[in-house]
């Protein structure tokens, strides 16, 4: 069994949506539709305001060009610039007490024991859905939006945290 107690930051929840963006295929499929439909749709409006105003096709299209080659190399930093920002609203928009703050976790073979201020949750093994990580945290997904975060510099023993989440629950793509 494995005991450890962590501070739960806001840029550690930030990190989890930035992580759960990356990581979506819902998100991923949203993004490339907005990454290559507008720049199309901005693409077909020289075709429309030509006749319209009596102006050359081909004069429309380098600005229309330009704009769609612009749109498609610096709209995903800004999406996931977004999504930072409004994880950061979210969050502080409430309390939060149970998410963010002091949180004690206790890990055996059953499944997980999670303590905060606000109370206590338990989860066995077969209700962690997926497990991902990334450079600095380990979140195990109790559901297809949310998961409990680890912050890896937590877990004294995180080999055996990662061997053990192998074991017991599928890993995310």
């Amino acid at each position: 069994m494995q005991e450890f107690s962590y501070e739960l930051t806001e840029q550690q929840f930030v990190d989890f949506n930035l992580y759960h963006a990356k990581h979506s295929e819902a998100v991923k499929r949203s993004l490339t539709i907005q990454r290559f439909v507008i720049p199309v749709i901005y693409l077909m409006m020289p075709f429309v305001m030509a006749p319209i105003f009596d102006w050359s096709v081909w004069g429309l299209m380098v600005p229309f060009i330009l704009f769609a080659a612009l749109w498609i190399i610096f709209f995903p930093p800004y999406f996931y610039w977004n999504i930072k920002r409004m994880s950061r609203k979210m969050v502080n928009e409430g309390k939060n007490e149970g998410l963010l703050g002091a949180h004690e976790l206790f890990i055996d073979s059953q499944g997980i024991r999670e303590v905060t201020k606000n109370g206590e949750t338990h989860v066995r093994w077969s209700g962690i859905e997926k497990y991902g990580e990334d450079a600095d945290n380990v979140y195990l997904y109790n559901s297809a939006m949310s998961a409990l975060i680890i912050p890896k510099k937590a877990v004294p023993e995180l080999e055996s945290l990662l061997k053990l989440l192998a074991e017991k629950v599928p890993a995310s793509a």
